[in-house]
């Protein structure tokens, strides 16, 4: 994976099939874990000028709960009319983008020659705020998962992630849930993110997806801020 640079056609990267398989993938089972948590109909189609009304489902799952927050720490019926009252649309609008950032990434701009150097992914500049929001929403969900409640412990997943040890349990702990060692970079070995408390190996794989995840959300946030600090300046 590349980082993100802006180009005449929007923010343009080169991420191989495994990161687009794993990453699409799990943006849609985060979209359909929204749709389920927060009771949006499996038959709605979800999308721009959608509007919704009904009574908003409280979401029990708590990485959901990290996507749609209270409102008001304090104060229960402020919360519960909140959530009420925009919880609905919230969760359809976070749906459709997560969507929409599979749909993208699922086909890229432009397919290497030599698979090793990585599909072209081009993200237009009016979408690039809707695309590092699904990838905010990957990595929140994942950050649950994982167990990551602030920023010391996401520093430390990376380094443990960089240096390819986990940091807590040894892999002996799980073997028998080992795939075997050539199997390392087939992702659907490793199909157990919605679980919550990885370890081993496991949470090594996921937390190299979320550390990706980041680092693709980080540069393309970086170029957007680039553009406008420079639209300022000429202006």
């Amino acid at each position: 994976m590349t980082p993100f640079r802006s180009a005449p056609a929007g923010y343009v990267a080169r991420w191989d099939d495994v990161e687009r398989e794993v990453l699409g993938r799990v943006a849609r089972d985060v979209a359909e874990l929204v749709r389920a948590e927060s009771g949006l109909e499996p038959g709605i189609e979800v999308g721009d000028g959608v509007a919704f009304t009904g009574v908003a489902r409280v979401p029990q799952d708590p990485a959901v709960q990290r996507l749609l927050p209270d409102a008001h720490d304090e104060d229960a019926d402020v919360a519960a009319e909140f959530r009420h009252l925009t919880q609905t649309d919230l969760a359809a609008g976070k749906v459709a983008r997560l969507v929409a950032f599979a749909d993208a990434i699922d086909s890229p701009d432009e397919l290497p020659d030599d698979p090793r150097d990585g599909a072209e992914l081009v993200v237009p500049r009016e979408s690039a705020q809707e695309f590092a929001g699904a990838l905010t929403d990957v990595r929140l969900v994942l950050a649950e998962r994982l167990g990551l409640v602030d920023d010391a412990d996401v520093e430390t997943l990376h380094d443990d992630v960089l240096a390819g040890i986990d940091d807590d349990v040894d892999d002996t702990d799980d073997a028998d849930d080992e795939p075997d060692e050539d199997t390392d970079d087939a992702p659907d070995e490793y199909a157990g993110w919605e679980r919550v408390g990885l370890s081993g190996r496991e949470r090594r794989y996921w937390g190299g997806v979320f550390v990706a995840a980041g680092f693709a959300q980080e540069s393309l946030v970086d170029e957007m801020l680039a553009e406008l600090r420079a639209g300022r300046a000429e202006a």
